[in-house]
């Protein structure tokens, strides 16, 4: 309990001391613009992540993190890609891996091409515009040896895409965890290559994601933004039809069950990560 009073004070202490950065902001307003395209469309989202993480700690972003990533249940989230286009203002693009930008991720991206921000990440340094992720939340199978061969199946056409988009991994992010520096330089001699190209791996994934229906399964899974493999998985009433949170000056729609979600994700999640470990995404807004 002491500690639990402790983390509370030091968590107060950083909300009051920590303003929102120029990327926050900007991307808060994407945000807003989003949800209420969403809610227009009855599209149903979920802030799941870094991002509820933010809501429930902090009652809006994580002071030192600036993306925000929402999930999406599988329906929902194909017909959103399929009416995009013709719903977004200009102002706000969508990116898929199937398009012809740069988007090498599975998730999409919603992208506000008016404003740009240099990146330091999981891609080379470069200018990019400010984004929203937005994952699909999938099914498994219920039968159990059904769920197992689909779990392995998914994993190996991971690990082929993460060697598939080798040239864009950024050797210099911060805080990458040594487990994969040492895989990053192992792959850098390894004598042989993954030769298919990463769409075709991603089309596969997203072939063999959409054989698990959620009307067939007990589960929502979040598989391919998930550093973990598996690990943002919860049963499907856990999700239920959400509850809102307060975000910044905005309440967003989370899971029902955040508690349980945040507890699964991160363990506890209301002790914060050290000092020398709050670098979660280095982003610098750079032009309007």
């Amino acid at each position: 309990m002491v500690k639990r009073d402790e983390n509370r004070n030091e968590i107060d202490k950083i909300n009051k001391v920590e303003k929102m950065s120029e990327v926050q902001k900007y991307m808060l307003n994407i945000l807003k613009e989003l949800v209420s395209i969403f809610d227009e469309h009855d599209i149903k989202y979920y802030m799941i992540g870094g991002t509820l993480l933010g809501a429930i700690r902090h009652k809006g972003y994580i002071p030192w993190d600036d993306d925000i990533d929402l999930a999406i249940p599988r329906d929902d989230y194909d017909r959103f890609l399929e009416i995009a286009n013709d719903i977004l203002p200009n102002s706000l693009t969508l990116r898929t891996y199937d398009d012809e930008s740069y988007h090498h991720y599975y998730f999409a991206r919603i992208v506000d091409t008016r404003y740009k921000i240099l990146r330091m990440g999981s891609v080379k340094e470069r200018e990019e515009e400010l984004w929203i992720d937005l994952f699909p939340l999938d099914g498994l199978p219920r039968n159990t040896v059904k769920r197992v061969i689909h779990k392995t199946r998914l994993l190996t056409l991971k690990v082929l895409y993460h060697f598939a988009t080798f040239d864009k991994v950024n050797l210099m992010r911060p805080n990458r965890p040594f487990y994969q520096r040492v895989i990053i330089k192992g792959y850098e001699v390894w004598p042989f290559k993954v030769k298919k190209g990463y769409k075709d791996i991603l089309d596969k994934i997203d072939r063999l994601l959409k054989k698990a229906s959620i009307n067939d399964s007990d589960y929502y899974m979040e598989f391919m933004g998930s550093s973990i493999p598996f690990r943002e998985t919860c049963r499907i009433e856990q999700y239920g039809d959400g509850k809102f949170y307060k975000f910044e000056d905005t309440e967003f729609r989370g899971p029902e069950d955040a508690e349980y979600y945040l507890s699964h994700v991160y363990g506890d999640y209301m002790t914060l990560p050290p000092e020398d470990k709050r670098n979660c995404h280095a982003a610098k807004f750079i032009k309007s």
